[in-house]
C-alpha cells in the first residue's frame, strides 16, 4: 500500500460516484451549519436509513438533541489527529458520541460514522455495512474504535501530501472503491437478473 494506490482509488471514486459533490457541499457549510451539513451527508450517503428519520418528526427532534449532546464531546477531541492519536486514550468519548448518534432512527451505525467524520475530518474514518462485514466488525461503539485502530495500523506508513483532502476521507474512498462498490455492483446485477426472470 502506498500513496500512489490511494490517489488512484480517489480518482476511481470520483469517476464512479455521482454523489461525491454532496460531500463537498456539506464541507462548505459544516463549520457554520453542522446540523444542516450532517443532513446533506445523511440524505445522500445514508439514504436507505435516512428515509426513516424524515418519516417522523420525532426522529428529527431526536437528531437535533443528539447533535446538541455531542457538541461538547466533539469539542474535547477537536485537535486530535487520526495518524497520531492513541485511540485507547479517547475510546470512551468516541464510543459515547457513536452511541448517542447511532441511537437516532435514520442515523444509526453507518450514519453515525459519517456525521462523526464530517464534524472531525482529521480524526474519524467512515464505514458502512459492507466495510464492517469485510473487516469483520459488529456495529457497536467498541467495534468502531477497533476499526479506527485497524485503519490507523493499515495505513500508518503512508505520507499523505494532498492538503485538499483529509487522510481519513482518502481511506474512506479506498474502502468504498475496493469493498463497497463491488458489493453494490453485485447487488445491482442480482436485482437486474431477478427482474428479468
Amino acid at each position: 500500500m502506498d500513496a500512489k494506490i490511494l490517489k488512484e482509488k480517489c480518482r476511481e471514486f470520483r469517476e464512479h460516484e455521482g454523489r461525491a459533490s454532496f460531500y463537498d457541499m456539506a464541507l462548505e457549510i459544516v463549520d457554520q451549519y453542522p446540523l444542516q451539513a450532517s443532513v446533506i451527508i445523511l440524505a445522500t450517503w445514508n439514504i436507505s436509513r435516512f428515509r426513516f428519520m424524515v418519516s417522523n418528526s420525532e426522529n428529527i427532534a431526536n437528531f437535533v438533541k443528539a447533535m446538541d449532546k455531542c457538541k461538547p464531546l466533539f469539542e474535547k477531541i477537536k485537535n486530535f489527529n487520526f495518524q497520531s492519536t492513541n485511540f485507547d486514550e479517547i475510546k470512551e468519548i468516541v464510543e459515547y458520541i457513536y452511541m448517542i448518534l447511532s441511537a437516532v432512527k435514520g442515523v444509526e451505525y453507518t450514519g453515525a460514522s459519517k456525521v462523526m467524520h464530517l464534524l472531525n475530518r482529521n480524526l474519524f474514518v467512515m464505514w458502512d455495512g459492507y466495510i464492517r462485514d469485510e473487516y469483520e466488525y459488529g456495529d457497536a461503539g467498541e467495534d468502531y474504535v477497533d476499526f479506527l485502530k485497524q485503519m490507523q495500523e493499515k495505513f500508518k506508513d503512508i505520507e499523505w501530501d494532498m492538503p485538499d483532502k483529509s487522510f481519513t476521507k482518502v481511506i474512506d474512498e479506498y474502502n468504498y472503491v475496493t469493498i463497497s462498490l463491488p458489493e453494490l455492483e453485485k447487488n445491482r446485477k442480482k436485482r437486474k437478473t431477478h427482474r428479468s426472470l
